[in-house]
């Protein structure tokens, strides 16, 4: 189907969220060089470039961009080990604000660096008190706050 959808003069990539890395590979492979694929989340993002993505779009880039940037630029220079680490070292804040906490985790976390991540919208609430020590912590331990 994205395949098909490539040919379209108005359809220029696709934000790949499903974490198949087969399915990325797949898409890669079955698209024009002029077809833009992108991961969707930071937890797969160095596999994801492997297998051809051209980028990604992601939540994590809201609060760690430099470090999601420069993964993205390791992998383009060959430099793999230290991609890989920073692809380890990566898991822990971007679970926290897109899998365990989710859109109330990435605003406590952008409030906590000094940007203005509000309250999220209906129906969604705020983190409680222990969740947004929860995500204090991973930033501490991370080193994105001291």
């Amino acid at each position: 189907m994205v395949a098909r959808l490539s040919k379209h003069p108005n359809i220029v990539g696709i934000k790949d969220t499903s974490g198949n890395i087969v399915q990325i590979a797949e898409t890669v492979r079955d698209t024009d060089d002029d077809f833009a694929v992108f991961a969707g989340n930071a937890g797969y993002l160095l596999p994801a470039l492997a297998v051809g993505a051209r980028g990604a779009t992601l939540a994590l880039a809201n609060i760690l961009p430099e470090d999601c940037c420069k993964l993205v630029s390791l992998f383009k220079e060959g430099k793999l080990n230290e991609a890989k680490e920073l692809q380890q070292k990566l898991i822990a804040p971007n679970f926290a604000v897109t899998g365990k906490y989710g859109v109330p985790g990435l605003k406590a976390a952008l409030d906590m660096l000094g940007y203005e991540g509000g309250k999220p919208r209906r129906p969604l609430r705020p983190l409680s008190e222990e969740n947004t020590k929860a995500v204090e912590k991973v930033l501490r331990d991370y080193g994105a706050i001291k």
